[in-house]
């Protein structure tokens, strides 16, 4: 069970941590603390059977706090869980396909994929974007992103590996053999987490081998943690999330 002292030990690390990488945050109340583990707890714990993805999630409760924090600071309004109240900020939440320009559903990254180099997957040119192929998605004023892994739902993963661009800055492949073992999660966790903020562009890759074939189909899913504003939150049909309006994500 995570707790308010638990958090409130956690933000005091984290805070100094942010201070050096000179990220904009502040400090949540008891009251949004408690906000945020009811709402950690219920989706990022309760939720998952898998002993080994609560585990994961533990481990990066860190990141997820910073990440709630630059959100506070960023939108200036409070942490109010999973279902917040008028003017406020949902999360820890789960992240939307939407909410990374990918469609739908997570599904709508996977069909088709061709095989024997590396193919676009979030970009500014998918057809919920419906920006520039190739380019990097923006995250806007009214979200934050916190990711801490992939995951592949399809059951039999034939994904090799995946590459992120930050801020125009190619991170190290990440190889995803983990995910295609027998009878395994389909998981690949991350060392450190990738926070998306304001302004932070992100672009990613996947790979997979020819020895499948000329495509494979998969479905390559982000574990992380997302907030939003509360009216952005209230947007059902993925389709309207993109764009300056709701300003959550945008095409660059």
């Amino acid at each position: 069970m995570v707790t308010v002292d638990q958090l409130k030990s956690i933000q005091s690390n984290v805070q100094a941590v942010a201070t050096k990488l000179g990220l904009l945050t502040e400090v949540l109340t008891d009251d949004e603390l408690g906000k945020f583990a009811d709402s950690f707890e219920r989706q990022f714990i309760l939720a998952y059977p898998e002993r080994e993805i609560v585990d994961i999630y533990m481990r990066h409760l860190p990141e997820i706090l910073m990440g709630g924090m630059i959100a506070k600071k960023q939108m200036s309004a409070e942490i109010d869980g999973e279902q917040p109240a008028a003017g406020k900020v949902g999360g820890p939440i789960p992240i939307r396909a939407c909410y990374m320009g990918i469609g739908d559903d997570w599904e709508d990254g996977g069909a088709s994929i061709t095989t024997g180099s590396p193919q676009r997957w979030i970009h500014s040119g998918t057809t919920l974007m419906g920006g520039t192929v190739g380019n990097a998605i923006k995250i806007g004023e009214n979200q934050v992103v916190v990711i801490v892994g992939y995951i592949s739902r399809h059951p039999s993963p034939k994904l090799e590996s995946a590459k992120f661009t930050i801020d125009g800055k190619p991170k190290p492949i990440l190889i995803l053999a983990q995910s295609k073992l027998p009878d395994s999660l389909h998981i690949k966790e991350f060392n450190n987490a990738y926070i998306g903020k304001h302004d932070t562009t992100l672009y990613a890759e996947i790979f997979a081998s020819a020895t499948h074939g000329t495509t494979v189909t998969d479905i390559p899913e982000l574990l992380g943690a997302s907030f939003i504003k509360e009216d952005q939150l209230r947007v059902h049909d993925a389709a309207s999330v993109p764009g300056t309006t709701p300003d959550v994500v945008l095409t660059t």
